[in-house]
C-alpha cells in the first residue's frame, strides 16, 4: 500500500514538472542577429522549467556577445520569450579638432570600426586613448568626447571630438645631490629635453610624467653602470609655472660610494665543463668602474655558452664580495645545475604579414628543446633583428607537465615596404636624387627585393637586388643583383663610362658575429666619348684614333668575410667592424685580375655623449696571365679616403693632358681616426652631432701604359694627411655629414676639396 502511494505521489510531481516545462523560446526585437543565434545562448535544465539561475545565465551571455544594449526574458506560461534590443552598426567615424595631429596617426588607435557594433563604452575607451596620446606629446589638457548620431536602419555616425591642449613645456631639469656628474652629463643621459630655441626638432621636449619616470630609471641605471652600484634617484619632483605652461623638473640622486671590479672566479657544480673556456666570456676587467650591465653580460654570455655545450638548464649567478676598505666588487660566478625546463609548444601571434615559418626560423629552438631566460631572448633578439616589427615580445607560461613551458611569441607588425624620394647636393656631384622601392618582407617569406633609380648631372644608375635570407630552407643566403651605371667623369679624367651586369650571391652566417659570402660577377664595361685633349693612356684604352670608345667583358668570382660586433649597426658607440674582399677576374670574359679590398673599424665610448671611431681600409688590383689592369678597374680615391681632397684628387695623373688627367691606381690605403660627440646645449633626440678628425692615405701604382708617359705625377707611396672638424645628423633619410678639412699634407699636383657633404663614410 505505502509503495503504491510513493509511486502515485512521484507520478503527480513528474507530471507537475512536466507542466512547467518549456516548450518553446520566442524571440523579438531582433534584426540583424538571427533568433536561432539568440535561442544558443538560453540553456536549460533536464526538465526544460527555466530557473531563475538558469535566466540569469542566458541574459549574462547575450549581453557578453557585444551585441545588444537591452535584453529581457520573460516566461509565459511554457513559452520563454526573449526580447532584445541591438547595438547599433557603426556607419562611420570621424575625429573633429585634430588640428596637430594627422587623422592617420589617430585611426589606428580606434578599437571601434565601421561596420562594427557600437557601445558607448567602447567609445569611451577610443576617447580615452586618443586623449592619452595627446598626452604622450605633452599636450596635457586635451580632452576627447565621442559624438554619436543616429542614422537610418539602426545605425549611428561616431565622431571623437578631440579639444587639443597647448604643449606642456619643460622649463628647466636639475639635478641634487649629483657629485661625479654635472647636470649637463645627466641631461644628455635621459630622454626629455629643456625647452629651447631648437623645440621644433625636438621630439621629447614637453612633460610627459611616464617619461620622467622612465627618466628618473635611466639615471640610475648611468650610475650603477658608471661605478657607483648603492646610487638611487628620488621621483621627480615637477613644479609648475605660474602661467601653467611649463614645468621645472628636479632629480634626486644619492649617489654612494664608487666601486671598481675585483678579481672575478669560477666556481663550477657541472661535470664535463671547461671552465678555462669560460673566462673567454667574462666582460669584466679588474680595475675597471663597477658596471651592472657588464656583470648581467657575463652572466648571459655563460648561460648561451653553456646552452650551445648542452647544458640548457645550468644556472650562472654572479655573488658580489664587497670590500668596503679597497672599494673594490669582487665576483665568485656560481655554475650550479638548475630545473631542467623544455618547450610543449610554440604559439606566434599577431604577426598579419609574416609567415609563422619565418620567425620560428630566427628562434634556433623548436617544441621539445630545452630553454632559458636567456636562449629565449636570444631568440627575441634575433626576431627583432629581422626588421619586420614594432616589437617583439617573448612570454612563458607552464606547461601540461611541470618541467614543461608554453612560449608565445607576440609580434607587432611593421610596414616592410619602403618607397623612397631623395633629393641633396652633394659636393662631388652637385643635385643628386633618387627613387627606390624596397620590400624587405616579400610576400610574408622574409625576402628583400630592392629597385632603385638614382642620378645626378654626371652619374646615372639603376639596380634591381633579390635575397633569399634561407635558400631551399638551409641557413645560406642566396640572392641576385642587375645593375646598370653611367658616369661622367670627363671633370676628373676626360671620359665617361657604362658598366651593365649582374651578380649572383650566396652568404653564410658563421656565428652571430661573423658572416662569409661568395659571388659570381658578370659585367660588360665601355669606356667612351674620349676626345683629342685627353691623357694618351685614356685615348689609347679608347683605341684612338680609331675609335673613341671601347668595350670588354669581365666574368669574376669572389669570396667576403666579415665580424661584426657593433652594438649598432647605423649609430655604433662600442665594437669592431671588419671585413676583407676578393675578385677574381677571368673565369672567362676579357680581363684578368686579382683585386682584394679590406677595411676595419673600431668604436670606443670615451664617455657618455664621446665617442671615438678608428678607421683603416686598403686595397690592392693586380692583373694575372699577363694583362696589365685595364683604366675602368683601376681605383679611383680622393675626399671618401682623405677629407680636404676632390673626387679622384689623390694618385697618379697626366700632368701634360688638358685636364691633369686622373688615372687611377693599383694600389691604396686610407686611416681616420675621429672623435664624435654631442654638441653642448643641443638635445640628444634632435640627432646632431660635432666632430674632429684626422685623416691619412695615399694611392698609387699606375698601370704600364700610364707608368710610361712623361707627364705622370703621383706614382709613388706619398702619404696625404688631413684635419678638419664636422657635422654629423641622424636624420630621417640617413646620416648625412658635412665636413671642413685641411690638407696638412699634400702635392702640388693633387686636386683639394675643403668643403664636403653628403653622406657619413661609416
Amino acid at each position: 500500500m505505502l509503495v503504491a502511494v510513493l509511486l502515485l505521489l512521484c507520478g503527480r510531481l513528474e507530471a507537475a514538472g512536466a507542466g512547467n516545462a518549456i516548450t518553446r523560446i520566442d524571440v523579438t526585437g531582433n534584426r540583424t542577429v538571427s533568433a536561432e543565434a539568440i535561442r544558443s545562448h538560453v540553456r536549460l535544465g533536464k526538465d526544460k522549467a527555466a530557473t531563475p539561475a538558469e535566466i540569469s545565465e542566458a541574459l549574462k551571455s547575450l549581453y557578453a556577445t557585444g551585441l545588444f544594449a537591452d535584453v529581457t526574458i520573460d516566461r509565459r506560461g511554457t513559452t520563454l520569450l526573449v526580447a532584445v534590443r541591438e547595438q547599433p552598426i557603426v556607419e562611420s567615424i570621424d575625429f573633429e579638432g585634430n588640428s596637430n595631429v594627422e587623422k592617420s596617426k589617430l585611426e589606428p588607435l580606434v578599437q571601434l570600426k565601421a561596420r562594427g557594433r557600437y557601445t558607448p563604452a567602447k567609445a569611451h575607451a577610443d576617447a580615452l586613448k586618443i586623449r592619452d596620446y595627446y598626452r604622450s606629446l605633452g599636450r596635457l589638457g586635451t580632452e576627447v568626447e565621442p559624438k554619436a548620431t543616429a542614422v537610418a536602419d539602426g545605425k549611428v555616425k561616431l565622431v571623437l571630438a578631440i579639444k587639443e591642449g597647448a604643449v606642456t613645456k619643460v622649463d628647466s631639469i636639475a639635478f641634487t645631490g649629483n657629485r661625479a656628474f654635472s647636470d649637463r652629463e645627466l641631461r644628455d643621459v635621459i630622454t626629455t629635453s629643456q625647452s629651447g630655441w631648437l623645440d621644433i626638432l625636438k621630439t621629447a621636449a614637453f612633460y610627459d610624467p611616464e617619461r620622467i619616470e622612465l627618466d628618473r630609471e635611466l639615471v640610475q641605471r648611468f650610475y650603477h653602470k658608471n661605478g657607483y652600484p648603492d646610487a638611487r634617484v628620488a621621483p621627480a619632483e615637477a613644479t609648475r609655472n605660474a602661467q601653467g605652461t611649463g614645468y621645472a623638473i628636479a632629480f634626486a640622486v644619492e649617489e654612494g660610494a664608487r666601486y671598481t671590479f675585483g678579481s672575478v672566479t669560477i666556481r663550477s657544480k657541472l661535470a664535463h665543463v671547461d671552465q678555462a673556456g669560460l673566462q673567454a666570456h667574462i666582460a669584466i676587467k679588474t680595475g675597471s668602474a663597477y658596471n651592472a650591465e657588464q656583470v648581467e653580460q657575463t652572466i648571459e654570455r655563460m648561460t648561451l655558452a653553456l646552452s650551445d655545450q648542452g647544458h640548457a638548464s645550468a644556472r650562472v649567478r654572479a655573488v658580489p664580495k664587497r670590500h668596503a676598505a679597497s672599494a673594490t666588487i669582487g665576483l665568485e660566478i656560481e655554475v650550479e645545475d638548475g630545473p631542467a625546463v623544455v618547450v610543449e609548444r610554440i604559439v606566434i601571434t599577431g604577426n598579419t604579414h609574416t609567415k609563422d615559418f619565418v620567425i620560428r626560423r630566427e628562434l634556433r629552438f623548436a617544441e621539445g628543446a630545452p630553454v632559458n631566460k636567456y636562449v629565449l631572448e636570444r631568440g627575441r633578439k634575433r626576431v627583432q633583428a629581422l626588421g619586420f616589427f614594432k616589437k617583439v615580445a617573448i612570454k612563458k607560461k607552464p606547461g601540461t607537465k611541470p618541467d614543461s613551458v608554453v612560449v608565445t611569441v607576440e609580434v607587432e607588425e611593421d610596414d616592410s615596404r619602403t618607397l623612397g624620394f631623395g633629393v641633396g647636393l652633394s659636393s662631388s656631384e652637385g643635385i643628386v636624387g633618387d627613387v627606390s622601392v624596397v620590400d624587405r618582407n616579400l610576400f610574408g617569406n622574409g625576402q628583400r627585393l630592392r629597385l632603385k633609380l638614382a642620378g645626378s648631372a654626371q652619374r646615372l644608375q639603376a639596380e634591381v637586388g633579390f635575397t633569399e635570407p634561407h635558400l631551399m630552407g638551409s641557413n645560406f643566403a642566396g640572392g641576385f643583383d642587375l645593375f646598370w651605371k653611367d658616369v661622367d667623369y670627363t671633370r676628373q679624367a676626360s671620359y665617361q663610362s657604362q658598366k651593365i651586369g649582374g651578380a649572383l650571391r650566396l652568404g653564410y652566417m658563421l656565428s652571430d658575429e661573423w658572416s662569409a659570402g661568395v659571388n659570381y660577377t658578370l659585367s660588360r664595361s665601355t669606356l667612351y666619348d674620349v676626345g683629342t685633349d685627353a691623357s694618351a693612356a685614356i685615348r689609347e684604352a679608347a683605341g684612338y684614333p680609331n675609335s673613341e670608345s671601347s668595350t670588354y667583358w669581365t666574368s669574376s668570382v669572389g669570396y667576403s668575410l666579415t665580424r661584426d660586433t657593433r652594438d649598432n649597426k647605423k649609430h655604433a658607440r662600442e665594437g669592431t667592424y671588419f671585413t676583407l674582399s676578393q675578385d677574381l677576374a677571368g673565369v672567362g670574359g676579357d680581363v684578368s685580375y686579382v683585386r682584394s679590398v679590406g677595411e676595419a673599424r673600431a668604436y670606443y665610448p670615451v664617455s657618455e655623449s664621446v665617442t671615438a671611431v678608428g678607421r683603416a681600409t686598403g686595397g690592392v688590383i693586380t692583373g694575372w696571365g699577363g694583362q696589365d689592369v685595364r683604366l675602368l678597374d683601376m681605383f679611383y680615391r680622393g675626399g671618401e679616403t682623405v677629407r680636404g681632397f676632390a673626387t679622384a684628387g689623390l694618385g697618379p695623373r697626366d700632368m701634360l693632358s688638358a685636364n691633369h688627367d686622373a688615372l687611377g691606381g693599383r694600389m691604396f690605403f686610407g686611416t681616420s681616426a675621429e672623435l664624435l660627440f654631442q654638441l653642448p646645449g643641443v638635445p640628444k633626440d634632435i640627432g646632431l652631432r660635432g666632430a674632429v678628425f684626422a685623416d691619412a692615405g695615399s694611392l698609387w701604382g699606375a698601370n704600364t701604359t700610364a707608368a710610361a708617359l712623361p707627364g705622370l705625377a703621383g706614382n709613388a707611396l706619398t702619404p696625404r694627411a688631413s684635419v678638419g672638424v664636422g657635422v654629423a645628423w641622424d636624420s630621417p633619410i640617413g646620416a648625412l655629414r658635412v665636413d671642413y678639412a685641411f690638407p696638412i699634407l699634400k702635392q702640388t699636383y693633387d686636386k683639394t676639396q675643403a668643403l664636403s657633404f653628403g653622406l657619413m663614410p661609416y
